[in-house]
């Protein structure tokens, strides 16, 4: 190649960089207070950030019709640690082993694709299950809460197919579709960053 032309290719690929680093998304640096409210089958969802570990797992406070203001913890990906579930008129809490990877390893780019085998127990009781996902595009979506630059993610939670919208500028999941009738269908219907 000769000095021009590797010059050129030099110039092409540094005036692309800046695009492709737009396309890489990363985990949100979340802070304590942050919050966000979802409509959902059910009723309205809040979600609030009450504070973050030094690993970097956020412990947040959910609020549901049927579970009102318990702890639930996650990884800094937004990935299930420890999750509230009302069982039998009563909250028995669910311990993943290692965290439900919801979303992969950052950076986040379309096209990237995981699995991984997560373990819960719960009051004595142990379950396995495998999710499977996909990052199929970046696309706008409406919301309630707005319009949003969003990763549109296709995956399989042990059977059950979700798609769910991540936008960086919320922060979090915009809006989770799990099918009609779905009580874990949602969309955001406000949010508040710290």
């Amino acid at each position: 190649m000769s000095p021009m032309r590797f010059a050129l290719a030099l110039f092409l690929l540094a005036a692309a960089l800046p695009a492709w680093a737009q396309d890489a998304v990363n985990p949100p640096a979340v802070k304590p207070g942050s919050r966000w409210v979802y409509d959902s089958g059910e009723g309205k969802r809040t979600l609030k950030v009450e504070s973050i570990e030094a690993n970097g797992n956020i412990v947040a406070n959910i609020q549901t019709p049927s579970l009102g203001g318990l702890q639930i913890t996650f990884t800094k990906e937004w990935n299930p640690l420890t999750q509230p579930q009302a069982v039998a008129g009563r909250v028995i809490y669910l311990r993943y082993q290692p965290a439900v990877c919801a979303m992969p390893p950052s950076p986040w780019t379309v096209g990237k694709e995981w699995s991984c085998e997560s373990t819960y127990s719960a009051a004595g009781a142990t379950n396995t299950f495998t999710v499977k996902g996909k990052i199929e595009a970046r696309e706008k979506i409406t919301v309630p809460a707005g319009t949003f630059d969003a990763l549109r993610v296709h995956e399989n939670f042990g059977g059950a197919e979700t798609t769910i919208w991540y936008a960086p500028a919320a922060s979090q999941f915009v809006k989770i579709d799990a099918g009609p009738g779905s009580p874990f269908s949602m969309e955001l219907v406000s949010f508040e960053l710290k």
